[in-house]
């Protein structure tokens, strides 16, 4: 049995996890449990699972919850700290942002297997966790539904005579809009996706194509490919999630449904090939697939987004940063769905690049790039 650890096991991510793991409780123990703030859900995920370890991140939120006798309550910074230090077989890494990245490298130490479904950790700072996973052997599945695809392709494939590797983008719920049409796109529209159903803030990152542009670079460091030879393509109907195309011209693509549990079971599985979810017949309904390339004129902001992928050093943590400022405000209604790009183009024409080798320089352009973001934000407002 793998005693698993869910980071985020509140969000999409987490309770997907949790729900494959309810449909085989003979093959997985949850033992531990880390949410944000939570905690009315984390109660029921208690008493259902009965973790031996739980985190609160929130410490005034979590000072209230009882947990029940000789179950260990970690609670703020410090607790997540040590809960990221419990051993296990898998960690499922479902918090999102930048401060996944302290847990995520210490958990790396403690268990087997990470299965990460956070972009922003290797955005920022995949150097440090590829050293990190190298040192302390520990494997590393992707859960993101295209690089899971890329994964699963790669592996049967092989790389001998590899050309280009595409990785497919739904386009949001603004695909079909008209350019002039996208600046007056509300809340309400944004993060209505025709397909998934996910966080606000990827949600709204899916509709600027900026979620695409942080896959580009989890596949650079997932693969080690570089930049040159990962594509994207547009395909709404988010049936294929990746294709690998070799240099005699033949294409190899990985399909299944967009059901975030897919991709969920062949990490926590893996290298077996198993599910406890219901079966999926791609072919017991009519169905049809498009692709289109992207119109990098609707969608401005990937462009920043590959730039600063191909530049490297601090450009990635600066962009990430600003973009996540810049998604809150747009959410809270205080600037337009563009306004997103005008405040990341800003930042990235003012940034002064930088190299960073470190966990705390990747912090102090973090800092820096959300503070110069809120400035320029606040003038705008």
């Amino acid at each position: 049995m793998k005693k698993v650890l869910i980071f985020g096991s509140t969000g999409v991510i987490g309770r997907s996890t949790l729900d494959v793991i309810r449909r085989d409780r003979n093959n997985f123990k949850v033992i531990g449990l880390c949410v944000y703030k939570n905690i009315k859900l984390l109660k029921e995920q208690i008493d259902e699972f009965e973790p031996e370890y739980v985190c609160v991140v929130e410490r005034n939120v979590g000072e209230s919850l009882q947990t029940g006798k000789g179950r260990k309550l970690f609670l703020g910074e410090e607790g997540l700290r040590e809960f990221s230090s419990v051993k296990a077989d898998i960690s499922v890494m479902a918090i999102s942002g930048v401060s996944s990245l302290n847990p995520l490298l210490t958990t790396i130490e403690n268990v087997e297997m990470v299965a990460l479904a956070n972009k922003e950790s290797l955005v920022v700072g995949g150097f440090l966790v590829k050293e990190q996973a190298r040192k302390f052997n520990t494997k590393i599945i992707p859960i993101d539904s295209e690089i899971s695809a890329l994964f699963q392709l790669l592996n049967l494939k092989g790389r001998d005579g590899l050309e280009k590797v595409y990785l497919t983008a739904s386009g949001g719920s603004l695909l079909h809009w008209e350019k002039k049409d996208i600046e007056r796109a509300g809340v309400k529209d944004v993060l209505n996706h025709p397909v998934w159903k996910m966080g606000k803030r990827i949600t709204v990152d899916s509709a600027t194509l900026v979620n695409k542009g942080f896959e580009v670079v989890e596949t650079h460091y997932f693969f080690d490919l570089d930049y040159r030879f990962i594509d994207i393509i547009i395909h709404k109907e988010c049936l294929m999630h990746a294709m690998i195309k070799f240099k005699d011209n033949i294409f190899f693509a990985c399909f299944y449904n967009p059901d975030m549990r897919i991709p969920i079971s062949f990490a926590l599985y893996y290298p077996e090939r198993r599910s406890s979810i219901e079966d999926f017949n791609f072919f017991s309904k009519p169905a049809s697939l498009s692709f289109s390339p992207v119109d990098y004129e609707k969608f401005p902001l990937l462009k920043v987004i590959l730039e600063a992928a191909k530049r490297g050093g601090n450009s990635l943590v600066v962009v990430n940063a600003c973009d996540e400022v810049a998604v809150d405000y747009f959410l809270k209604e205080k600037i337009s769905f563009y306004g997103i790009f005008k405040a990341v183009d800003y930042i990235f024409n003012l940034y002064e690049y930088k190299e960073v080798n470190s966990l705390e320089e990747i912090f102090f352009w973090d800092r820096w790039a959300r503070e110069k973001t809120e400035e320029y934000l606040r003038k705008l407002c």
